[in-house]
């Protein structure tokens, strides 16, 4: 299988950037936890639609989620070990790396929707006439 880069680093972007936007309009309370899980779920529809059919929709909507997760946990780990210590940075991010994994799977499933979407309207090669 062929990864298309391109896809999965615009869903990445995507996803960065609606993530950078509803962390600073919503405020932090007990339901904005389903607020935060949007950025994810929307960079993954959008790789999967970049590609075509469900299975390659669902592996770039996984690697997309994941590529923004672990940038994320690689600039946190990092900020961790400068102001926490590396005993708490190392910690907080091993368990972390069990979350990228929790994380691809509504990022996998959001692509495969895109993908499914994507290959509806894909348009269909015209048949030819049956022969007489």
């Amino acid at each position: 299988m062929n990864i298309n880069w391109r896809a999965v680093l615009t869903g990445f972007v995507v996803a960065i950037a609606l993530g950078v936007f509803v962390s600073w309009a919503g405020p932090l309370t007990e339901t904005s936890v389903y607020l935060l899980a949007l950025p994810g779920l929307v960079g993954g529809f959008v790789a999967g639609y970049m590609v075509s059919g469900v299975g390659n929709g669902a592996v770039h909507g996984a690697l997309a989620t994941i590529v923004g997760a672990l940038a994320l946990l690689v600039a946190l780990t990092v900020g961790a070990v400068l102001f926490v210590g590396i005993v708490p940075a190392v910690a907080g991010a091993s368990v972390a790396v069990l979350a990228l994994f929790v994380q691809a799977i509504p990022g996998g499933v959001a692509g495969a929707i895109g993908g499914y979407m994507k290959r509806r309207r894909a348009p269909r090669p015209m048949e030819e006439p049956a022969p007489r």
